[in-house]
């Protein structure tokens, strides 16, 4: 899989194919169809490790004792952490979602969706807390994950295409303007 992310951050998923994988990877073609059925199945998989790796990490940082704030401040760091370790991976899976005509990508994108809306699940209950204990408006938390994750998203963009030199720098700025909005 390291091989695959390799070559697909290099080449994008369409420019790569499963002869230069395996090679990549010093297996024979196919051994890897013994793994994988297509290079579909070999993306997703490595989709499926690194966000179920992420959301394990972040189920374990949630404590219902503290605030939403506190919540979300602990989870940013991690999501913030675990982009930069992992650029290369989730600019592939940005670009790759960004770019893929809408055919394959509904063919590609079924379990990325599924996997999306578990992130979403774990915010949108961050905000339900929130809104139950008074300490965000009173808002759907539907809603409210949407605003927070549409935050979130635009400065990892920026940040995969180089605007932003530091995700951690504008930790504060995220938060800040998610819990306080850009209201002075």
């Amino acid at each position: 899989m390291e091989a695959a992310l390799e070559l697909f951050s290099q080449r994008g998923f369409h420019n790569t194919t499963m002869a230069q994988i395996a090679q990549k990877a010093g297996v024979g073609v196919g051994t890897l169809y013994q793994h994988f059925q297509g290079k579909e199945e070999l993306y997703h998989s490595l989709l499926e490790e690194k966000c179920n790796r992420l959301l394990e990490t972040l189920r374990a940082l949630i404590k219902a004792e503290d605030s939403t704030e506190e919540n979300l401040k602990r989870l940013l760091a991690a999501q913030i952490d675990f982009v930069e370790k992992h650029r290369s991976f989730f600019k592939l899976y940005l670009s790759e979602q960004l770019a893929t005509l809408e055919a394959v990508r509904e063919k590609l994108g079924l379990r990325a969706d599924v996997i999306y809306g578990r992130f979403f699940q774990l915010f949108q209950g961050i905000m339900e807390q929130g809104v139950k204990r008074g300490e965000l408006r009173d808002l759907p938390s539907t809603h409210l994950t949407r605003a927070y994750m549409g935050i979130l998203n635009s400065f990892f963009f920026d940040w995969l295409k180089g605007n932003l030199e530091s995700l951690r720098e504008n930790q504060d700025t995220i938060l800040s303007l998610f819990m306080r909005g850009a209201k002075k």
